[in-house]
């Protein structure tokens, strides 16, 4: 977590005298599930997933030409799944809620008119803040506790499109795929993981914040 916000602020102070950049906001859908091992190794099978939302804002720097676009910003992520385990006659539930840092880049591969397409990438390190978890008719408070990990990182990865509203703002919807990586969410034991696996639809508005106009 240190290491990713000391980059970011590298790149931050490197590029803040871009003469062309964007502040973007975005808002949506989040749809995630898990994939949970309990302490015995045992994958839980029967887990749903839950549909929560998200928001995240920050900015856009162009890096050649108006192709490729570097990001960076914070993000409120919340994720949730529910399950059974008809065995043990068991039913679980979580609801996680994570303030992140998200760095990443958008590349444009199509542009007809007032509307591009970009692939969009990025990495981000969450902090959990709001934690519960369900299992049976007892609910429990995960955050704070030696069984959860609070750090979470997530690699995602999708599309961007665009459309120019005039020369200092656009609209966008993006969805992206994120999976946790680096196994962040084990518990106590080396055989219980939790593991995050999201799909995120956004809505978002991006706007030029510079007197030099900068593409979308």
């Amino acid at each position: 977590m240190r290491l990713l916000i000391f980059t970011l602020l590298l790149i931050g102070g490197v590029i803040q005298h871009s003469s062309a950049q964007q502040l973007f906001l975005k808002t949506g859908a989040t749809v995630s599930n898990f994939q949970y091992k309990n302490s015995a190794g045992v994958e839980l099978e029967n887990l749903q997933s839950a549909a929560k939302v998200h928001f995240g804002v920050g900015n856009r720097y162009p890096m050649n030409h108006g192709t490729l676009f570097f990001t960076y910003g914070a993000s409120w992520n919340n994720y949730g799944a529910i399950g059974s385990d008809p065995r043990l006659d068991n039913f679980f539930e979580w609801d996680l809620s994570y303030l992140g840092l998200r760095a990443g880049l958008d590349a444009k591969f199509l542009e007809a008119h007032n509307f591009s397409l970009s692939f969009s990438g990025s990495i981000g390190a969450e902090y959990l803040v709001r934690g519960i978890q369900v299992i049976n008719n007892q609910t429990y408070n995960i955050r704070n506790t030696e069984e959860y990990d609070p750090l979470n990182f997530m690699v995602w990865g999708g599309t961007l499109a665009s459309f120019e509203l005039s020369r200092k703002s656009a609209i966008c919807f993006q969805y992206q795929l994120g999976y946790s990586a680096f196994n962040a969410q084990r518990a106590g034991n080396d055989n219980e993981q939790l593991r995050i696996l999201a799909h995120q639809f956004s809505l978002g508005f991006l706007i030029n914040i510079s007197n030099v106009y900068c593409p979308f």
